[in-house]
């Protein structure tokens, strides 16, 4: 079942009721820790957490987070396939500014940054670097960058969609 016919099936035996309540108050004592920000689905989260308590709704996020964390790690786990390899090719030669063959610190920040990985600076940048370079030459080259992509991308996917998902109110 995909998440979203999940949520509708959850959110469809509601949906009466949720227009006969009131408006949740917003109010810090709902939101669902100090960094949680109010957003476009605040209030379906609020009006979802006031009919099933915060119990259910924190079960149902961690429901909603364990698949879409599934999916992520089925994207990335296709690039070991004929098209993994070819998005691999090419999200090497869009991160290779100058087209010669290996990516540098600031190419591989800049990609980070471009992909919406606005924490990964210079400094992780070089950390990056210096776990892929298998051959000790400060830049990495292709075969380097297969090898160390798809973990890169798994966790910093992960980390996007939870940034994201507070950004949306989701997490209140």
């Amino acid at each position: 079942m995909s998440i979203l016919s999940f949520l509708l099936l959850l959110l469809l035996p509601l949906s009466s009721s949720f227009f006969l309540l009131p408006p949740p108050p917003l109010s810090t004592s709902l939101h669902g820790g100090k960094n949680a920000k109010t957003g476009l689905f605040t209030p379906l989260v609020l009006s979802t957490k006031a009919v099933l308590g915060e119990s259910e709704l924190n079960k149902l996020r961690g429901k909603f987070i364990a698949e879409h964390s599934k999916v992520i790690a089925k994207f990335v786990d296709t690039s070991e396939s004929k098209f993994g390899r070819i998005a691999l090719k090419a999200l090497f030669e869009a991160a290779d500014e100058n087209g010669d063959g290996v990516l540098t610190v600031d190419e591989v920040r800049s990609a980070c940054n471009a992909l919406g990985f606005s924490w990964i600076d210079e400094d992780k940048s070089e950390t990056l670097i210096s776990r892929a370079d298998v051959d000790e030459n400060e830049v990495i080259d292709f075969e380097e960058f297969v090898k160390t992509t798809p973990k890169v991308l798994r966790t910093n996917l992960i980390k996007l969609a939870k940034e994201n998902g507070n950004d949306l109110g989701f997490l209140v």
